[in-house]
């Protein structure tokens, strides 16, 4: 390094040191002491602009502000590399400037265009912003300039692929770019030597299968489906060239195209080649991969099409040959169902040979776990009688074959998961005594199925299908029990919760690791208000990476006005086990994360030449980025703050407050089911409340911005510009209840009242006195119905208690349940508010708007009322909850029965047999002890 360098890196320490203190004012110095001595460089007028920006009042940073878009505006163009960066941090860091910030780099590309680094870098900042058409310019710059390298021409026509696709491109970007992307991908197509025995490919010509496989999307793109079908039938890029060398990808591939160019005889036809009956040792070993159900779909779809006797009749002897070649095979034994299904739906076959098919079905698949869903989608075609049949032989079967070794017992499941199924087609005429015969022996079979050996370390005990039977025999419980309560038909009695809550951590000793079971417990102590063993038994299910996305909003929906308080320490766990605020927020981080990583993998993938896998992960950031649990989960843990105290979360307040529209993306399928396909799935049935989308992300976006307004009031900040107020009808509107509970739809619109009072208080002018005296009263009327919920009178209980606590034969409220808890919650959140907004009203030297003196004291005195009787509802259950013998009967209510009727004997019996004493006495201690914890946590609130 020469002198001159070593000291201008010197004096460029000094100001990154000033900088990296806050110390602005010194960095300013040194930067204009610089260049008043001489040091006129655009280097340093730009990093005095981006220092500017940075400090506090206005006056500097409209300054920096100023200078910095004078500079990106000079002429000549800014070319110096460490210059551009500086402008551009500056330009992030302003914001609204996505035009200047592409075109500095642009200018300077124009400007010096055989600088690689230049070039590079304006490719790279376009790409990692989302910004497709800045890339695809920057990578035409780059293929024009250097066209050498071939790897900028794939760039570029990749760019314009993404542009094509992306629903943020205007219709006449997308057709324009689309087009030239398959324009650019053919003529790379052709240029691929005809010959497979030339070595030399022009520089531009598809050279790997990755390049292949970007032409096939584009294709797709286009509608270009027999094109597809005809390349990869071509000897050059076919699935026999060297390229390809019969990849199964492009396989299927082939198959999608010829469906979904309804190339139905050349579909028929390709089938049949690859499911061409093995004779050879080498054939029977290659049928294994293309016994593949994408294979069969097209040669039953294409029969279908062509909807011809004899091509039927051809295709039924096909696979019925291959059949008695290959019995054991699941996808033709289906083909031959779904062809049989297609032809009673055309009406060709009789019902009698659908019913035959399915219980030739159940024959082949009776001792496998799959036998029963595959068979679920054909029960709509059966009437009543065939279903009862079907029933009835299923029965008799599975008790003739119990099977062997891991498939012992498994016909008996799948047989009692069909009486399931038809049992949920009219579950209101199900008797009490069906259930519980059902349900009995559903546990009679699984004490009777052979469990791996109890003495090996909990780790290594895998899940068992007999599992399936005592998950069963909880469903039937919750499922048909709401018929049993005549008072709440729609209902399920939380006392049958309980019980299969204890069925349940009963396998789980068996089967620590069984999904299904530990999905189905957190939602049932969530459902009974056990927060605590609710997060307890979630870190149970190790959910990692994407998981927070598509499986954790089993836990964490609702979970802030249920269990917002940490339980006490578990030894040896996480506090993510037992502190919601650190779940949630290791459920954030995981976002985090997940986009960092996504966009170094983009650029590497740029590298490698991974082009298919680059789109995937971008669809999977943008997905990542505008999830609907992102949002629900940032607005969750800042109600939990709200309510339970702890560290500020403060750093998610851009997700909380990101308007762009939502995605969704989670899913359900963890969950058992065995309901009939014309009914809910069971896990609906189990929600705590409708399913939270949009209308609920609004809602809580509203009650963060009046919370952020009290805030700045309350530190007499002045408020710039007034938050916009949004109506009524677009927080809740017509259809509130789709996704919102009462108490959700009752908060908000308390909260929105509240909001246009803090707005009025703000001094601004877009709330009118009418509007406030309107807020005002309704605000007051809202609290009065409240005090009026919470109030107990004389030795009765509140209202809200007697219809949201567990009740047992007495009148004696016995334990909360969710409702309880999200409904005292919801309501203490819009409390805390309200006291703010009341107490900020009250003060002397309010500068801006006032309220009514006398209304504000009133309106804070019954906020505070509400407050206490709130605390004295938890305050009374947390009594009765720890009262003796409370256990004793928890206890008989698992076993014998209670609150509904008592239960016969058969399922006494059997649950005397299955439930160990010493186990459901520690479960019932457990749960009474979060029952109290939970309590304490609605104690811990503060106005």
């Amino acid at each position: 390094m020469s002198t001159n360098d070593a000291v201008f890196h010197r004096r460029n320490k000094q100001i990154e040191d000033a900088i990296d203190v806050g110390n602005l004012k010194q960095a300013l110095q040194l930067i204009e002491k610089r260049i008043k001595k001489g040091e006129d460089t655009s280097f340093l007028k730009a990093w005095k602009a981006h220092v500017l920006h940075r400090h506090a009042d206005d006056t500097h940073q409209q300054r920096g502000i100023t200078e910095t878009l004078a500079l990106c505006r000079a002429e000549p163009a800014v070319t110096d590399l460490d210059t551009l960066d500086i402008l551009y941090e500056t330009l992030q860091r302003v914001g609204g400037h996505e035009d200047t910030m592409r075109s500095i780099w642009e200018r300077a590309a124009k400007a010096k265009p055989q600088d690689l680094d230049i070039q590079t870098r304006w490719f790279e900042y376009a790409f990692e912003k989302d910004d497709w058409k800045s890339a695809q310019k920057a990578a035409m710059s780059l293929q024009n300039n250097f066209p050498k390298k071939r790897n900028y021409y794939i760039w570029a026509i990749f760019l314009c692929y993404l542009l094509a696709v992306d629903e943020e491109s205007s219709d006449m970007d997308r057709k324009l770019f689309g087009t030239l992307a398959y324009r650019m991908v053919s003529k790379a197509a052709e240029s691929v030597p005809s010959d497979p025995k030339e070595l030399l490919s022009p520089p531009r010509a598809i050279q790997s299968a990755e390049e292949l496989l970007l032409l096939v999307k584009i294709y797709e793109s286009q509608g270009r489906h027999s094109e597809i079908v005809k390349i990869l039938d071509s000897e050059n890029l076919g699935i026999k060239s060297k390229m390809v060398q019969s990849d199964w990808s492009f396989i299927g591939v082939k198959l999608s195209s010829l469906e979904k160019a309804e190339m139905w005889a050349e579909g028929l036809s390709y089938t049949k080649e690859l499911l061409a009956i093995p004779f050879t040792e080498e054939e029977k070993k290659a049928i294994q991969e293309r016994d593949d159900w994408a294979v069969w779909h097209l040669l039953v779809t294409a029969t279908q099409k062509i909807n011809s006797s004899g091509t039927t009749s051809e295709t039924q002897k096909f696979i019925s040959e291959f059949i008695a070649a290959q019995p054991k095979s699941r996808n033709a034994q289906l083909a031959h169902l779904d062809l049989t299904h297609s032809g009673f739906q055309s009406g060709s076959v009789m019902q009698e040979d659908l019913l035959s098919a399915c219980q030739g079905y159940f024959d082949h698949s009776k001792n496998k776990l799959y036998c029963f869903s595959d068979i679920l989608g054909y029960i709509p075609s059966l009437n009543e009688e065939s279903v009862v049949k079907l029933l009835n032989y299923a029965s008799q079967n599975s008790e003739q074959s119990e099977g062997s070794g891991p498939f012992k017992g498994v016909a008996v499941i799948n047989a009692l998961k069909l009486e399931y199924c038809l049992m949920s087609s009219n579950a209101a005429k199900v008797s009490r005594e069906k259930v519980e015969d059902f349900v009995s022996r559903c546990l009679k079979a699984y004490r009777k199925a052979e469990r791996p050996n109890q003495s090996d370390a909990p780790s290594t005990i895998e899940s068992q299908p007999s599992d399936d039977l005592c998950v069963l025999a909880a469903m039937g419980l919750v499922r048909f029990s709401s018929s049993w309560s005549p008072s709440k038909q729609e209902e399920i009695p939380d006392i049958m919760l309980i019980r299969a809550a204890a069925i349940l951590e009963r396998l789980i000793v068996d089967s620590p690791h069984n999904y299904q079971c530990l999905l189905l417990l957190v939602r049932l102590y969530l459902r009974l208000g056990a927060g605590s063993l609710a997060l307890k038994t979630f870190s149970k299910l190790s959910v990692k990476q994407l998981q927070f996305e598509t499986v954790a909003h089993n836990l964490f929906t609702r979970l802030s006005t249920i269990h917002p308080h940490s339980a006490p320490p578990i030894d040896g766990a996480e506090y993510k086990d037992f502190n919601p605020q650190s779940a949630f927020v290791q459920a954030l981080n995981f976002y985090r994360s997940a986009d960092l990583i996504s966009t170094r993998q983009r650029s590497k993938g740029l590298d490698y030449g991974s082009y298919v896998n680059i789109e995937s992960t971008i669809e999977l950031q943008k997905r990542l980025r505008q999830s609907v649990c992102r949002r629900m989960w940032a607005l969750s843990v800042k109600q939990t703050q709200r309510l339970a105290g702890g560290d500020p979360m403060g750093r998610f307040d851009d997700i909380a407050r990101d308007s762009s529209p939502l995605i969704d993306q989670r899913t359900f399928d963890a969950f058992m089911n065995c309901e009939a396909p014309s009914q809910p799935t069971f896990e609906e049935l189990v929600r705590l409340g409708p399913l939270p989308q949009d209308r609920w992300v609004r809602s809580a976006q509203l009650t963060d911005k009046l919370l952020g307004i009290l805030k700045d009031l309350a530190n007499q900040k002045p408020i710039s510009v007034a938050p916009e107020v949004p109506s009524l009808d677009d927080l809740v509107g017509t259809s509130a209840e789709s996704d919102m509970t009462i108490p959700e739809i009752e908060g908000t619109k308390t909260n929105l009242n509240l909001l246009k009072l803090a707005v009025y208080l703000s001094g601004s002018k877009s709330v009118t006195t009418e509007q406030v005296d309107e807020s005002l009263n309704q605000v007051e009327e809202w609290l009065n119905s409240k005090l009026k919920a919470v109030e107990a009178e004389g030795t009765t209980v509140s209202p809200l208690v007697s219809e949201t606590a567990i009740f047992l034969q007495s009148d004696t409220p016995y334990a909360p349940t969710w409702r309880f808890f999200h409904t005292i919650y919801s309501v203490l959140d819009s409390v805390k508010a309200a006291a703010s907004l009341f107490s900020i009203a009250s003060k002397k030297g309010l500068k801006n708007a006032k309220l009514p003196k006398d209304r504000v004291a009133s309106l804070l005195e019954t906020a505070r009322k509400v407050h206490q009787s709130a605390q004295g509802n938890a305050r009374a259950l947390k009594k009765h909850v720890s009262e003796s013998g409370r256990l004793g009967s928890l206890i008989d209510l698992v076993t014998a029965g209670s609150g509904t009727g008592e239960d016969g004997p058969q399922l006494r019996g059997e649950l005397e047999k299955t439930l160990d004493t010493s186990s459901l006495e520690l479960f019932c201690g457990e749960l009474m002890e979060s029952w109290d914890e939970a309590l304490g946590g609605v104690l811990a609130v503060r106005l």
